[in-house]
């Protein structure tokens, strides 16, 4: 617990030691929630990057969605009827993108 809090927290020792361990794990709780939020934007980025890329190559009834084209965990939160794609979804998916490039010259 003293390495998370020197190195992710960037508490002294001192600091470590005086804490009330309620008090570490909100601290701990708060930095990993930060974290997550600086994941989930930086996929997002990425996610719609890659759309924008693949987009300007296809005709306008082409174009697909980032959400279409990558799937993230959190796209689907409050549902709890989702479950995770098997490998045949994902083949056919990733077809039907492929084909969409296709048509298009790419």
């Amino acid at each position: 617990m003293l390495g998370m809090g020197i190195a992710h927290l960037h508490l002294t020792p001192a600091e470590f030691f005086k804490m009330r361990i309620g008090h570490f794990y909100a601290a701990l709780d708060a930095w990993a929630e930060h974290e997550k939020n600086k994941q989930r934007f930086t996929a997002e980025l990425m996610r719609m990057q890659t759309a924008d890329l693949l987009n300007i190559q296809l005709k306008k009834k082409d174009r697909i969605k980032a959400a279409e084209l990558w799937r993230f965990p959190w796209d689907d939160e409050g549902d709890e009827r989702q479950r995770p794609q098997t490998d045949e979804e994902i083949r056919r998916h990733n077809e039907e993108i492929l084909k969409r490039f296709s048509r298009n010259g790419g």
